[in-house]
């Protein structure tokens, strides 16, 4: 019947009667309320709109006193132009929209006494406060979905608002094996120089024979370090009179991967003038293993190293070309499990991030949307993560069908800075596994007849002429009563 009921409730969560039901606008066959009402598509994002759009709900009513006096007024309000009062709005008793009023954008035409409100669901908020800056200092970092729980919470923290949400994302795996992540190279600290002008050169027997290498996990931070450390005495003897001098060499390298395959490195190369008493090397010795010491790497610690390292089912690796380098290798999934973003992690400060572009980064990396439900939970989700029922379509109830090839759009994967580390192998690997994603899809553009003879969503399948697609973007349109689609086929 198109009878639409629009309910106000307070939504402020300190008041004493939050989240109750404070004005109704309820159309009957002889008297409606709702003069007119239009409602932006559900939508997956593109490749590169990694935050998306909020759906907008337009409505149109004649105010009522109570409209005037707790919305018009502009009394009851958060800041930012955001009503206390948030609705929820039925077609036919059947709930499609929750969401927040913007009383920005109010438009009151005083000679018609027309009304016109919009309203957004709560992903709006992600942008209304996309100022907001967060400490992300978790030593394990931080599953995908904290990313957006927390930026939920720092609003939560500003304004007394509910803004629930659901996490219906899967870790993507993409395999690899072999790929290379570092290589210390230490051929030269091999390398005497040339007997001469009565001076002959030897290694001492304090250097060591081979370096040392390998593995550290850390499974409280979800890291893994590579490590190389290599000391070389250099003799120095002159025949006549015999005079002997030494000389120290010292090579370090610590290779700590965050997100996976990020590296963050620190060096120490050193080698010393010549000394007259092997005991003056001492001190430079002490300043070699007080470079591990600050990060986390006793001296011990180089005598227990692994060739092999597992974390978070992934599997590191390495080689050693004798006296010319030492190589690590990844094999697994290249996206990470946990996520490392902001500068706490190398910087040891309280430096905030910007919760809006961490999200987008989160998003981007993989290859996820968020969108509400009708009740208005924020839902995080796969782009591929498609329900597992299909829908039927008859054949009578297809207005139109279009097809085309789908977006092909190489996405810009700069937003992985944010992570510590280095990150351009990773920015590799996501921009070609998203322009594959993207790359392989078909997509329909078709009109469905009826609202209430199917109830399609994001995510739903539909099966078309026998040929099976998943909806990817879904437009209402209750004067006509037709679904609007977009689609992939797959």
């Amino acid at each position: 019947m198109n009878l639409f009921r629009i309910d106000f409730i307070n939504g402020k969560t300190d008041d004493p009667d939050y989240n109750q039901i404070k004005h109704s606008l309820i159309d009957t066959t002889d008297d409606r309320q709702v003069l007119s009402l239009s409602v932006s598509s559900d939508k997956l994002a593109s490749v590169s709109n990694y935050s998306r759009e909020p759906k907008r709900l337009l409505f149109e009513c004649f105010p009522t006193t109570w409209i005037s006096t707790y919305i018009l007024s502009g009394n009851n309000e958060h800041e930012r132009y955001i009503s206390k009062y948030e609705v929820k709005i039925y077609r036919d008793t059947v709930l499609f929209f929750s969401g927040i009023i913007d009383t920005s954008q109010l438009s009151f035409d005083i000679a018609s006494g027309i009304l016109k409100l919009t309203c957004y669901d709560k992903i709006k908020l992600l942008s209304v406060y996309s100022d907001i800056e967060h400490y992300y200092g978790i030593t394990g970092g931080y599953l995908p979905y904290y990313i957006l729980g927390y930026f939920l919470q720092d609003i939560e923290a500003k304004i007394p608002i509910d803004v629930p949400y659901s996490n219906q994302c899967n870790l993507p795996n993409v395999h690899v094996e072999n790929i290379p992540l570092s290589t210390a190279e230490y051929q030269d600290m091999q390398v005497l120089l040339p007997n001469g002008g009565g001076w002959v050169y030897v290694f001492h027997a304090n250097s060591w024979t081979a370096p040392k290498w390998g593995y550290k996990i850390d499974t409280i931070s979800n890291t893994v370090t590579f490590i190389f450390a290599y000391k070389k005495i250099i003799q120095a003897t002159h025949t006549g009179p015999t005079s002997i001098q030494y000389q120290g060499k010292y090579r370090g390298r610590i290779y700590r991967y965050y997100n996976n395959i990020c590296p963050v490195i620190h060096e120490y190369d050193k080698r010393t003038d010549w000394k007259l008493a092997l005991t003056d090397l001492d001190t430079e010795y002490a300043d070699f293993i007080t470079f591990f010491n600050e990060y986390g790497i006793l001296e011990t610690d180089l005598n227990t190293l692994t060739t092999t390292a597992i974390q978070d089912g992934n599997s590191y690796g390495s080689s050693h070309t004798v006296n010319v380098e030492i190589s690590s290798y990844f094999h697994g999934n290249v996206f990470p499990a946990h996520l490392h973003p902001g500068k706490a992690y190398t910087e040891y400060s309280d430096e905030k991030t910007p919760n809006l572009k961490t999200l987008q980064m989160m998003l981007l990396l993989y290859n996820a949307t968020i969108y509400t439900d009708p009740s208005g939970t924020i839902i995080f989700r796969n782009k591929d993560n498609y329900n597992s029922t299909i829908i039927d379509i008859a054949d009578e109830d297809v207005v139109s069908l279009t097809t085309k090839r789908g977006n092909q759009e190489r996405a810009d994967a700069s937003v992985l800075e944010i992570l510590t580390g280095d990150t351009k192998q990773l920015q590799s690997f996501v921009t070609q596994y998203l322009f594959d994603f993207y790359d392989a899809k078909w997509e329909i553009d078709t009109t469905i007849d009826s609202l209430t003879t199917y109830s399609l969503n994001l995510y739903s399948k539909i099966r078309i002429r026998n040929i099976i697609y998943a909806v990817t973007e879904v437009e209402r349109d209750y004067i006509n009563d037709e679904y609007k689609i977009k689609a992939w086929l797959i």
